[in-house]
């Protein structure tokens, strides 16, 4: 059970997808549109949102898949409240140069968190 949430770790990788194209956002709240019937939200956080449904459509458990999006909103709020958007970039960075550059244990451990918590594990 560990191994499969720590899978979702790994789909932090999709942290390297939240800066990735041109145009790149310079703080959380740049460039927001509507997502999903959300108003405003930013680029990066429709990035990582994406990306991490992306990563983890076929490498989570079942309980885990049906709940991704609660899953991703969750990861992406949290590391907002963690860490700076320079902090947020620095990671997206050493993950763009590296992509087995290791992740923060504070990161590891919010993607834990709402997986157990969106997921009910």
């Amino acid at each position: 059970m560990r191994a499969r949430l720590l899978a979702v770790v790994v789909a932090l990788i999709l942290v390297a997808a939240a800066c990735g194209n041109s145009g790149a956002p310079t703080s959380y709240a740049d460039n927001p549109a509507d997502y999903r019937g959300e108003p405003d939200v930013g680029q990066a956080e429709r990035n990582f949102r994406d990306g991490c449904e992306e990563a983890g459509r076929n490498d989570l458990d079942e309980q885990v898949r049906a709940n991704l999006a609660e899953v991703c909103k969750c990861g992406f709020d949290k590391i907002r409240d963690a860490l700076t958007f320079e902090e947020f970039k620095e990671l997206d960075d050493d993950l763009r140069s590296n992509i087995n550059a290791d992740l923060t244990e504070q990161v590891n451990l919010i993607m834990r968190r709402c997986i157990l918590e969106e997921s009910g594990i």
